[in-house]
Order: C-alpha cells, then structure tokens, then sequence
C-alpha cells in the first residue's frame, strides 16, 4: 500500500524525520519496504498483513501513528447544506440477502458537472498507485484511501428503477464490469441490482452501463457492509479482485459509512457542484454491537516478560481508542473500536500492549528450559538412524502419502495377499486417496514418473514411513525402509563410463544398510514375488527370518504408468530389524595383530547360487577366519556357457596373537575340503 507523508499530515503534526517515520511504523508492526520520491513528498509503501485491514487508508496509518508516536489526531469536520426533494422519495432500498449484507446506504447528488479532477486529487491518487478517471469516479476513489470505505458511484439517470436491492445470483445472465469485460454471473455472487436488473459486483466491481461519465448529471453515492465471506467468494467466481475487495475481505469499520458518504458528498459538491438531497437512505439488517473483551494483567505480564502496572496497561490500550470499561484487581473490561476487526480475543490484546510498549524495550531473560523425562520412542530413533544411513549412501528421501488410488492398490499389491489386505477409508475426500498402502511402492513410483516426466532420469532415492494392512482382521501398520533406484548409478564422468543401476546396486545399497545395524551376513533367497521381474529379484531372510525383498520391478508395472527405463525397488521391515539389533548387537574386539589372506577358485554350475556357497562357508567357518567374500565372477566362451568361476577371497586373523602360517594352512584346507563335498552338486 503505498500513501504520501503530506496527506497522513493533514490527520497528524509529524515533526520528526523521515526514517524516524519509517522505524516507528516497522516496529509497531507496519513494515515500511520502500521511501520513494523523498526529496519532495515522501511516498511511504507499507507492506500489510491480512489482518491488518484498519490500515489500509490514511485514517489507519495516521491512528497508528498516533498511538505509536502518543500524539493526538486532528479530525476533519463535513459541512454541507442539503436541499431539494428528501432521499427517501427517490429511492428505496431492499436487502434479500440479510446474511451477506449488513448495512446498506446511499445519498444522491444532484446537478453535478463530471470533468476533470484538480490537481490535488490526481496527485493524491497518482501518489497512491491509482488513475484518474474523472472527478466524481476520483472522488470515489479518493474517500475510499482516506477512510478505507469502499464506495460506488452510479450515474442515477441511468438506473432503471428506483428500487435498489441487494440479491444472491442464481446464475443466469451476462454483466460487462467497469473494465468492459463481459462476464457470466456465477450462482452464489452477491450483486446489486436495480429492479431486476444487475448493476453491481457487490463490493467488488460495477456493471458498466450505470457508470458514470461526462454526460451525468446525477449521481447516486453507495457505501455498504458487506461480509468478507461473501465478497470474497464473489471475487473468487469471478476470478476478479480489486481495492474495494481487498476492503472488504479484510473487514471494514462498519461505523464510518455515514461518515464516508456525507465526506464524499461534500467533495462533490465543491468540486462537481450541484445539490445533495436530503438525508441518507439506509437499512441495517444486523445492527453493529461494539466488541467487548478482558484482559488480565497478570497473565499479559507473564507472556510479554514484562512487569506492567495496571494503569500502565490502560493507558497503552487507550492510546488505540480501546475504551475501558471497568476494572478489578487484575483484571479490564475493555470495550473495541468499530475497525479493529483483528481484535477477537485476550492474546491480540496481549499482542497490542506489547507493540505499544515496544518490544525492544522488553528486557532480555535467560528462557526457562523444560525437558521431559520421557525419553523419544526406540522406534523413532531407529528410523532416523537408518535415514542418515542411507543419506551417508547418497540417497536423496522423499516423502508420500500414505494414501493411494483403488488403481495403485490393484496394480501394486502381490496376489497372496488378496484385496481383503487393503484398508479402505470410510469417506475419503479423492478417490485417488481412498486406500492406505500395503507398501510404498505406489508413491515412489509416482516419484520416479513425475521425475522422468521433467527429464530428471536417474533417481537415487528412499523413504522411511509406514504400511498399513489387515492382520487377522484388525488394522495394522509396520514401519519399512524402501530405496528405489532408476538410470545412472552415478554421477556422469569424462574418465570412466557411467554404468546404469542393476540389481546388484540396489543389492549393495542392501547389503551397506544392513551392515550399519551389524548384521555381516545376510541371505538371499530366490523369491517369486509379482511385484519384480522373474530371475532379478531377491528375499532378505536374517537368521531364517524374512525381513524384506528387493528387485527390478516388472515392466507390465511400468508400462501400466508410462514408465520406459529399468527401475530397482527394495523394502526392508524396520521393526524386525530394529529386534534384531536389540537382542544380537554387542560391541566385539578387534585385532591389532596382522592376518593373512587366501584366494580360491572353483567352476560352478551356471544357476549355482553364490549365496548358498557363503552360507556353506559360514557354516563350516573355522575358529581363525575373520571374513571371506565373492572377489571374482569370470564367464567365457571358452569356459563353457553352463559354467562359472567364482573367486573368493578368506582373510584369517588371531584375536592374541600374529596367526601362524602353518596354522592358517591347515583351516583354510578343511575348509576347502569341506566346501568341495558340500558342493559337488554344483560343481561340473
């Protein structure tokens, strides 16, 4: 909003400087963003919060001011002689929507000659950010800055009747505004209306036709309470808004329409000439009762930091034209003024003694602090474990809902868990959010899509949230880890050809997760499930126990969602990970003795799983081995397309001592016989 320094002058004796100005009204909540033309008349911009609508004229920020700076405000006196026929016999005034409109009135002029405005109207305009028109639509326009009440000027020779109403639309018919834009009326707008016929937006624009212009010679003058709701619901069918919507969204003061109207009239006269007639004509479908609230001392005190006396108080509060009422020991009975809208309960008065008072003058206290001896859920702090974990990987999180689509549920869901599984929500406000998931799944496959969409194509991401299902007929939900992984497993580089994500990525991502909790080795298990493609997909069982699966996820899935490129899914069950670690995690010592490493190979049958020869090897582990792992995979042709050979690597260490070679001989070699008969069968 922006206003110039001479017009707030003309309400107030401001001596001091401009920034002196400019840091009174931040303080007090009213920020200043910008001071232009400040070697002539400054012209402050003042940036508003929604509640804040008693300021958005010259009257409010000038009773800022005033209150800020403890300096009485002039008040300006309208004089004016009425004469000729009384209002009343020209028109009448019938409200159908009492809801909508509280009080309606307006005053008639007649004899006006419309021309340009004077100098000093345009400059007050301009200064504003508003153009002129001519001098009776300015003068509209003018009282409306200075008092912050929205008027309307209809050219009266031109209304088609002397009813004027105020209606709810049913929807039907055209109206051209005041910026010549043809417009459907929307059912549920408020209008005004002359007879039947529509003439107004009601509080948000005028229909053109009425409006005036060089050829007027009479002029009805409209000001009006409207509803904030119903204003802005009009402005919102419309997609239309404008400074008298903005008005009246914000609330206006209910109490200054007569004020407004005898200032406009007074203007008119001296600058458009011709006559006002007699009286006002009004109705008020719900009569203004001034607010009332309390305030206790004690308790504003106790929020603000501060130790304010009684009186204290009152006086800050009646610097805002608060008016008390009564009082007792701790307590005020305070009545509020008709435009503090944004004054509704004890804490916004808290809030005004404190901006009268100046926070910067309340003293700085070391804050208490308060903390619980309930410590944060186990659960909770697992799950922020294994999201900096996978953070440490490179994963980015996302987060989505838990709700999905009856689609996602049938398309993303395995068959051994039937529909009966799902949990359905009892009115759910989308159809596409009507269904808790059974795995998340559904959201990160719309992560990717939406993604690939924009031409992002390689996603490396996770989420930690929770599935909900039916167990034994009673709903439940368990807490999983997911890491989904589509295009380039790593940043592009100009040395080495970036490969794409495969199983065996998502594997190690797996693999390091389940490392950080302490389980060293897990198993894999061929698995058949429908959400992953045949033969690239995986069980993760820890000591016999299933704790999650991972795979590439089957292309009739990506194809159903317009998904073109290889996409690795895995989940992970959190809590049976979270018991696990409980009951096996221990701290174990290292050895700070040197070890010694054998390498073996053997030939495979091509589907021989690796895995069965680890956990062969974990089960014949002898006392000194530390480790052993795949180093090599190695296929030709000449080596046979049924046959591999797979190159594991042992790594023997003593906890006491430096391990002897002889002793590393002699286990190493019962271990390889051992494996050798354990694996005849795979072997060629």
């Amino acid at each position: 909003m922006k206003l110039p320094l001479s017009w707030i002058k003309e309400y107030l004796d401001l001596p001091e400087s401009i920034e002196k100005i400019s840091d009174a009204l931040t303080l007090a909540g009213l920020e200043v963003e910008d001071i232009a033309n400040e070697a002539t008349d400054p012209i402050f911009e003042i940036g508003l919060t929604p509640n804040l609508g008693h300021c958005m004229s010259v009257i409010g920020i000038a009773r800022e001011l005033s209150a800020i700076l403890d300096r009485p405000l002039k008040r300006k006196e309208v004089v004016f002689e009425e004469a000729g026929e009384p209002i009343e016999h020209q028109i009448s005034i019938d409200i159908e929507a009492p809801e909508d409109c509280f009080h309606y009135a307006a005053r008639i002029v007649k004899g006006v000659k419309v021309s340009s405005s004077p100098t000093w109207v345009t400059k007050k305009l301009e200064a504003c950010g508003i153009r002129s028109v001519n001098c009776v639509v300015d003068i509209g326009n003018l009282v409306m800055l200075e008092c912050g009440q929205p008027l309307h000027m209809f050219d009266l020779g031109k209304l088609s009747s002397s009813k004027i109403g105020v209606r709810t639309s049913d929807g039907k018919g055209m109206m051209t505004t005041l910026d010549e834009e043809k417009r459907s009326i929307p059912e549920g707008a408020l209008l005004v209306c002359d007879g039947t016929k529509e003439i107004a937006f009601a509080g948000v624009m005028g229909e053109y036709s009425s409006s005036v212009t060089d050829d007027t010679c009479d002029v009805l003058i409209e000001a009006a309470h409207f509803s904030p709701e119903a204003v802005r619901k009009t402005s919102k069918l419309l997609n239309l808004r404008s400074d008298s919507s903005l008005r009246f969204e914000r609330g206006i003061d209910p109490l200054a329409i007569p004020y407004a109207l005898e200032l406009a009239a007074q203007l008119l006269i001296e600058i458009a000439g011709g006559s006002v007639a007699k009286g006002q004509s009004q109705k008020i479908t719900k009569p203004y009762a001034r607010r009332q609230l309390t305030l206790n001392t004690n308790r504003c005190n106790q929020i603000l930091g501060t130790d304010l006396k009684l009186r204290e108080m009152v006086i800050l509060l009646e610097r805002l034209e608060i008016k008390l009422m009564n009082e007792t020991e701790d307590t005020l009975h305070l009545q509020i003024p008709s435009y503090r809208n944004d004054l509704k309960a004890e804490i916004d008065l808290i809030e005004e003694v404190g901006r009268l008072y100046g926070f910067n003058h309340i003293p700085r206290k070391i804050p208490r602090h308060a903390s619980s001896p309930i410590t944060h859920a186990p659960l909770f702090l697992f799950e922020e474990e294994i999201r900096d974990t996978l953070v440490s990987q490179g994963l980015q999180e996302c987060l989505t809902c838990d709700l999905i689509s009856p689609k996602q549920a049938k398309l993303e869901s395995e068959k051994t868990l039937g529909d009966s599984s799902h949990i359905s929500v009892l009115h759910p406000s989308s159809t596409d959010q009507s269904i808790l998931r059974t795995t998340l799944l559904p959201g990160l496959l719309d992560v990717v899509k939406f993604n690939l969409d924009r031409q992002n194509l390689s996603i490396s991401a996770f989420e930690v949230g929770h599935i909900h299902f039916n167990q034994d007929n009673h709903p439940t939900s368990e807490p999983v880890a997911a890491i989904i992984l589509t295009g380039k497993a790593a940043p592009y580089h100009f040395e080495t050809k970036t490969l794409e994500a495969d199983f065996f990525t998502l594997k190690g991502y797996v693999e390091n997760l389940l490392l950080s909790i302490g389980i060293e080795d897990p198993e894999f298990i061929t698995s058949h499930l429908e959400n992953f493609q045949p033969g690239r997909q995986a069980m993760v069982r820890v000591e016999k126990q299933q704790i999650g699966a991972f795979g590439q996820v089957h292309p009739n899935h990506l194809r159903k969602l317009g998904i073109s490129q290889r996409v690795f899914f895995a989940e992970l069950n959190l809590h049976d990970l979270m018991e696990w670690k409980k009951k096996h995690l221990r701290v174990t010592k290292f050895s700070p003795y040197p070890g010694s490493e054998r390498d073996w190979t053997i030939t495979l049958k091509e589907g021989a799983p690796i895995g069965e020869v680890l956990s062969l090897i974990n089960a014949l582990r002898p006392p000194a081995l530390k480790e052993a792992f795949l180093l090599d995979l190695y296929k030709s042709e000449k080596l046979g397309s049924d046959r591999k050979n797979a190159t594991f690597r042992f790594q023997y260490q003593d906890l006491q001592k430096t391990i002897e070679y002889a002793e590393v001989e002699k286990q190493h070699k019962q271990l390889i016989s051992g494996l050798e008969e354990k694996l005849k069968d795979h072997v060629l």
